[in-house]
């Protein structure tokens, strides 16, 4: 929200809303990426350690960061969604409460 706006009121960036949208969109899209190099060298650690106790937590804790992004992605798509919602609805609002001041 901005102040003050036209007339002394507020108004809301909704273009900064969106660029927001786009950027936690991008993010969830890119976390499938995240964490390429730690697999590889994650197994390869447990490869190693194989027969220890080592290379289970090694193993138990790639399964956990697996949970971990999977959440994170959930969570930036939800954030995403909503400010794109957000974003519509103040515009939405805007239009309903212009309607009744457009010359006809």
């Amino acid at each position: 929200m901005t102040a003050p706006g036209p007339n002394g009121g507020f108004s809301v960036n909704t273009q900064a809303l969106n660029s927001a949208q786009t950027a936690l969109n991008g993010m969830a899209l890119d976390s499938a990426n995240i964490g390429v190099l730690a697999n590889e060298s994650t197994e390869t650690a447990a490869q190693g350690h194989r027969g220890w106790d080592t290379a289970a937590a090694l193993r138990a804790s790639l399964t956990e960061w697996h949970e971990q992004v999977e959440a994170l992605t959930a969570r930036l798509h939800k954030n995403s969604a909503a400010m794109q919602q957000t974003s519509l609805n103040y515009q939405s609002t805007d239009g309903f409460l212009a309607d009744p001041f457009k010359a006809r």
